[in-house]
């Protein structure tokens, strides 16, 4: 341990109280008897502790700790050996039950974020008069997260994402039928409330790289946990067959995710399918690769559950596209509002909105304790009304980010509504703070880092923001709005004028910010034809924008010089902004 720390001293990111009090709290923990974990384990969260009290939290990495805290050899290999993720899973356990139980009155706490092993130190914040508590935390660097375009393009847009991610041929119907669907709403005090689908997994474990397959299996379920859309199944209620076809999901689960895991020097995969057991129809089947990069340091096994628990557990992922189009057939409110409020804020027309609205307000009616619709009917309320006109449906927008938070603190989905609702409000600080929170609790949702990385970058955290577009579309594959937005205004800024042309034309999302931006582009490229044919576009909808470009800027807060930057692009193309 270094004896040159100041009192208040603030170690990289990852310290949110002064040394004294992180070394005092660590002492308290390691010392209480109601603190229920292994002794290697609490050697674990002192060797990483005193690391990053040390200053050396960047060498934190599972080679230093499997060969100092758990006696590896030193030619340990982190991709045959999960000891140190198997660990680390325990103590996060260990840690959130204890502060769960126990922690209730103390003033600091500690975490163990999933993906990481630096630990945070956060204090309890009371920010506002009715005493509702704000974690107030310096988080560790994040892993991996209004338009007025035509809607049959975004139609298409979304059913071809949704093709890529399930290969489902009907899927291409989904936005159509939501229409329909959503004309059953006038009976919602008569439509029932469906709940969050359930899900058994089955690893058929071939006597190879069992030892690996299994803690690959542990870590996935960790991460399906982690996106609050499945209910599955307990540790008991499944099991590891070795026979093909061997039915060991528990019948009890709507649907079963069977899981063949294989591996060498060269790659890692698993091949997965998702069976509707009522059905016993085969709805999806895929196999995820992963090349083994010795020179990287990034994790494949990590890399390949971002990419599976995506594709299985997200909004838009295999099992929630099937469910939303039962729900278009028999609307319910509940989880069936929830997914098809999804597919309205994909399509982005007022009347879809409004509805999808209707919907999650009788579903908070029969529910008002349904964390999920308050967080939902946020990013809905927050869509119909606009940046630049604002009413009281942002301040609702706020109210229900708030009672998701509460109800729910510890899903992600909260604190991505309340990152939207902060930023749209203008409370920048709140807005990344909570997405960082969002993003400790979900590192797998790769359209949330989208969303924050985003918010980074405009707000002036570019070099942040920059990185974590570029990890999300890493790991998800495919185009993510908020991500090619990110890039494409950094390839501006870096004069890579081709390169934003290309990352606009995936954006395919045509809001106002776009827009300017691909004017100036094209102005900085000589095509003023081209810039002034979408500059007529845009006064057809705004035609005082030259005269509050600068208030307009303003309300989306954009940082100041990027506004300046994109001012000098817009300016070329012969437009005169006050």
């Amino acid at each position: 341990m270094e004896a040159n720390h100041e009192d208040d001293i603030d170690s990289g990111r990852y310290l949110a109280v002064s040394y004294t009090q992180a070394h005092e709290e660590l002492e308290a923990i390691l010392s209480d008897p109601q603190f229920q974990c292994s002794e290697r384990n609490k050697k674990f969260l002192r060797f990483v502790s005193e690391e990053l009290f040390a200053g050396r939290e960047s060498a934190l990495k599972a080679y230093s700790i499997a060969v100092d805290v758990f006696g590896r050899p030193p030619s340990f290999d982190a991709s045959t050996d999960p000891i140190v993720r198997i660990e680390a899973t325990r103590l996060r356990a260990a840690l959130a039950r204890y502060y769960e139980l126990y922690g209730s009155d103390r003033e600091i706490s500690i975490e163990l974020p999933k993906g990481r092993y630096v630990p945070l130190f956060a204090r309890h914040i009371r920010e506002d008069s009715e005493g509702s508590d704000h974690l107030g935390r310096v988080q560790s660097r994040p892993r991996v997260v209004a338009t007025r375009s035509d809607q049959r393009r975004m139609m298409r847009r979304k059913a071809i994402v949704a093709l890529r991610r399930t290969g489902l041929a009907g899927v291409a119907l989904s936005c159509v039928a939501l229409f329909f669907g959503y004309n059953l709403l006038s009976g919602l005090n008569t439509m029932t409330i469906s709940e969050r689908p359930s899900v058994a997994v089955d690893l058929q474990l071939d006597g190879v790289n069992d030892h690996e397959a299994i803690a690959l299996r542990d870590l996935l379920m960790s991460a399906l946990s982690d996106f609050n859309t499945l209910r599955l199944s307990a540790p008991d209620a499944y099991t590891s067959s070795t026979a093909e076809g061997t039915p060991a999901a528990s019948p009890l689960s709507r649907y079963r995710l069977i899981l063949k895991y294989s591996s060498d020097s060269i790659q890692k995969s698993v091949w997965w399918q998702v069976v509707d057991q009522q059905t016993g129809e085969a709805i999806q089947s895929e196999k995820e690769r992963v090349h083994v990069d010795t020179a990287s340091s990034a994790d494949p096994a990590e890399l390949l559950v971002s990419r599976l628990a995506a594709r299985i557990a997200s909004l838009d992922g295999a099992i929630n596209t099937v469910e939303a189009n039962r729900d278009l057939e028999h609307p319910t409110l509940g989880n069936g509002c929830v997914l098809r409020a999804n597919l309205a804020l994909g399509m982005q027309t007022p009347q879809v909105l409004e509805q999808a609205r209707q919907c999650l307000e009788g579903t908070l009616q029969q529910r008002p304790y349904d964390a999920d619709a308050h967080a939902m009917l946020v990013s809905i309320l927050l869509s119909i009304d606009q940046p630049d006109a604002s009413t009281d449906l942002t301040a609702a927008a706020h109210e229900h980010a708030d009672r998701a938070v509460a109800l729910a603190p510890e899903s992600s989905r909260s604190f991505t509504a309340k990152m939207m609702a902060e930023f749209r409000t203008g409370h920048v600080e709140a807005a990344v703070s909570a997405g960082r929170r969002a993003i400790t609790l979900n590192p797998y949702n790769t359209r949330v880092a989208a969303t924050f990385a985003r918010i980074l970058y405009a707000t002036g955290e570019r070099g942040e923001g920059i990185r974590l577009a570029n990890e999300a579309l890493k790991v998800d594959g495919l185009p993510l709005p908020d991500a090619e937005w990110t890039l494409a205004f950094d390839a501006y800024r870096q004069g890579q004028l081709g390169d934003v042309l290309l990352r606009l034309k995936r954006e395919a999302n045509g809001c106002y910010l776009t827009d300017l931006l691909l004017t100036a582009t094209l102005a900085r490229l000589g095509r003023e034809g081209d810039a002034s044919a979408i500059i007529s576009d845009i006064r057809k909808e705004r035609p005082d924008f030259e005269q509050n470009f600068h208030s307009d800027m303003s309300r989306r807060h954009l940082d100041p010089q990027l506004a300046t930057e994109l001012a000098q692009g817009l300016q070329l193309a012969g437009l005169r902004l006050q």
